[in-house]
């Protein structure tokens, strides 16, 4: 059942055989077979996925079939592959979290990931440059419409089917005129957004999660998170999302941190008595506050304590949060 994060193609065919709402597609195994799609079923702009697992980097919007052509040759480019084409979807995206043992369900908060590598969603998609949770735009009514058309028809049909999922489902959704739909499932809190959730919660991860492993989700109660929004940057070496420069010296996370901020790390080693990069995104840089702009100004003081010369991040994660908060 983790195919579910897997295989965009094994999602897509549980999401028509269960009725769930998400884009229109085609799964294809051949440029031939692809091209002909593109010419007779899909309009622009439209997108390209590969089919299995891509480091939240296998996805093309293209705004031109010279685009989406040049996106399918590279697919292709490798043997073997199997390719999705999807509608687009117009709307605002928002990440819904759930945890199940197979058969009861638990939401576990919201986040809103930034994909794109750059200010004002710009770039390639990366595997996200930052988040900040709760996602309100994704009202109780929303969350409570995805559940109901969307998780637990997910969940209900995989046991069904004798394969059952148990662990997390985080849903990533767009929020459409006709309401939410799924984009795709990850099996997993995900990064960047499990920054913001466990900066979030209040209460004993590992009993819920040993809950999840022995079946007993439904003797639990709701999860306790704090009211207020937690907001995470990632510092990225350069180069990211292509090839990262590695190497690169990183000082002064003790100064990040008694500004308030929690500085998890991902992609870094030690080198002697060094902290140096060792991937792609580097440093997740998080805090919390009273609004959404408050942890942000949070977040950001951080991100400017610490020594990075060989990094770099967006500079406006929560912009769209913030400015509903403006008004």
């Amino acid at each position: 059942a983790a195919q579910l994060e897997g295989s965009k193609g094994f999602t897509k065919d549980l999401c028509a055989r269960a009725n769930i709402p998400t884009a229109g597609y085609l799964r294809v195994s051949s440029l031939q077979a692809a091209g002909t799609a593109l010419d007779t079923t899909f309009g622009l702009p439209v997108v390209i996925k590969a089919d299995g697992l891509a480091a939240g980097k296998g996805v093309t919007i293209a705004f031109t079939k010279d685009d989406a052509r040049a996106a399918l040759a590279d697919l292709f480019s490798v043997p073997g592959a199997e390719v999705v084409i999807e509608e687009f979807l117009d709307g605002e995206e928002a990440s819904l979290f759930v945890l199940t043992d197979g058969t009861a369900l638990l939401p576990f908060g919201s986040a809103q990931d930034h994909k794109r590598v750059g200010d004002g969603d710009t770039g390639p998609n990366t595997g996200g440059m930052g988040a900040y949770s709760p996602a309100r735009v994704l009202t109780p009514e929303l969350e409570a419409l995805a559940i109901d058309t969307i998780v637990r028809p997910t969940v209900d049909t995989l046991r069904e089917e004798g394969t059952p999922f148990s662990g997390v489902l985080y849903a990533g959704l767009m929020l459409t005129p006709h309401g939410p739909k799924l984009i795709e499932y990850n099996a997993r809190f995900g990064d960047p957004e499990c920054q913001v959730l466990m900066t979030r919660l209040e209460g004993d991860l590992l009993e819920v999660m040993l809950a999840v492993a022995q079946g007993r989700l439904a003797d639990l109660p709701a999860p306790a998170f704090s009211p207020e929004p937690a907001l995470t940057v990632v510092m990225a070496a350069a180069g990211y999302p292509g090839t990262p420069k590695a190497g690169g010296s990183i000082e002064n996370i003790a100064a990040a941190e008694a500004a308030g901020a929690t500085v998890f790390q991902a992609g870094t080693k030690m080198d002697g008595d060094r902290l140096v990069a060792a991937g792609g995104r580097v440093l997740a840089v998080t805090a919390r506050g009273a609004t959404v702009a408050q942890a942000q100004a949070a977040a950001y003081r951080a991100v400017d304590a610490i020594a990075f010369p060989d990094g770099f991040c967006r500079r406006d994660i929560g912009w769209r949060e913030v400015e509903r908060e403006r008004g």
